[in-house]
């Protein structure tokens, strides 16, 4: 009987007749043939030395679901504060979960997770995605990041293997971080636009900005638009409708539920981690932007504007352009805008945020499909 870490490999085989069939059918599927393999031995790999390869990993992980039980952990990276647990409290359709990787009793690094469910409606993994924003959190300069970046990706993929159809990394800065650790665990790459603006430069962002960027927020300032910073949990009722009657724009179609603004409110907004601004004109709020901060980078989380009725007060221009002063002035370093569109788009977004005078760099987003067969044909598609 032939065996991997201790399990029946024929026995595998009987349960996945339909990729064997798949394999053995050269004739019809000749030009998959090869990448078929490689996906048939991976998932073998994955699925029955999970195990036997956490016991060979030189740290130990494990998994949180409540923010209660996680050890102390330092702010890093943004996207995986402790903080982000609380900024889906009660929040039907989402699950948060962290990874912490421990060198003995001490932790080395974290990554946080988020289950999507894609509509109250529809229930089960068929409809439900993992998302990961930017690269974990490392409290170390002086450990392997790679590679325990790789055993994080191993189990994270072993956690939502029965509860997601679709993983994905996304907002990854370095587009060559991690690298291996997608390639070895069958996640194919798509090519992102990253727009980032420095505010150490010495000319002012005022004078980064495009003339026809100038021209508008001036046009803006003479006939009375203002921004205020967001001080009370009285407004965000306006601010949540504002975004959802926005439908127009590609950023909304995805912005989650009023419970979303409270929690972020009260948990960032009240520690000092975010600010909202909100754009008024004639006491009525026509536009806003949320912000994240960490260290020296401001993060620009949503931004709106009322397009129809004040399409030329310029709502969402005056936004960003307030944001970008406002982290010039508070002496952060960077102002990044993240993944702004496909690489090759040279139109909507990525030419809208790039007359803010910031810089696009080429990136990726890594994706991957729980179900081997569509990931092959994904894989062979962008790959």
């Amino acid at each position: 009987m032939r065996t991997i870490a201790g399990l029946d490999v024929h026995k595998y085989k009987k349960q996945n007749k339909r990729i064997l069939k798949i394999l053995k059918n050269k004739n019809k599927m000749h030009f998959f043939d090869s990448i078929l393999k490689k996906v048939y031995i991976r998932k073998v790999y994955l699925s029955f030395s999970h195990q036997f390869l956490i016991s060979q990993m030189a740290y130990k992980f494990k998994t949180y679901y409540k923010k209660e039980d996680l050890p102390p952990l330092e702010d890093v990276n943004f996207f995986h504060y402790a903080s982000s647990f609380d900024l889906y409290k009660k929040m039907p359709g989402y699950r948060p979960f962290m990874i912490v990787a421990f060198d003995d009793e001490k932790p080395v690094a974290c990554m946080f997770a988020l289950i999507k469910r894609l509509h109250r409606f529809l229930f089960g993994p068929l409809f439900k995605k993992c998302y990961v924003s930017q690269k974990p959190s490392f409290f170390s300069d002086d450990i392997p990041q790679e590679e325990i970046f790789h055993d994080l990706v191993e189990i994270l993929l072993h956690e939502v293997r029965c509860k997601v159809f679709f993983t994905q990394f996304r907002n990854l800065d370095d587009p060559i971080f991690g690298y291996k650790a997608f390639r070895d665990h069958g996640f194919y790459s798509i090519k992102w636009i990253s727009i980032k603006n420095s505010l150490q430069r010495k000319r002012k962002i005022w004078d980064q900005l495009s003339s026809s960027r100038k021209n508008q927020i001036n046009k803006a300032k003479r006939k009375g638009v203002i921004v205020e910073e967001l001080s009370s949990e009285e407004e965000l009722p306006e601010v949540y409708h504002c975004i959802k009657k926005e439908k127009g724009h590609r950023i909304f179609r995805y912005f989650p539920s009023y419970q979303y603004l409270v929690n972020f409110y009260r948990y960032y907004i009240r520690q000092k981690k975010g600010k909202i601004f909100v754009t008024k004109y004639d006491q009525k709020i026509i536009g806003g932007i949320i912000l994240g901060f960490e260290k020296n980078i401001v993060y620009c989380l949503y931004y709106w504007g009322k397009k129809k009725e004040y399409k030329k007060l310029y709502p969402s221009i005056y936004s960003i352009w307030w944001a970008l002063q406002f982290a010039e002035n508070e002496g952060f370093l960077y102002f990044d805008f993240m993944d702004a569109g496909r690489i090759h788009e040279k139109k909507g977004k990525p030419l809208f945020l790039l007359q803010f005078g910031g810089k696009q760099r080429a990136t990726r987003r890594w994706n991957r499909f729980t179900s081997s067969l569509i990931n092959l044909i994904a894989n062979w598609i962008y790959d």
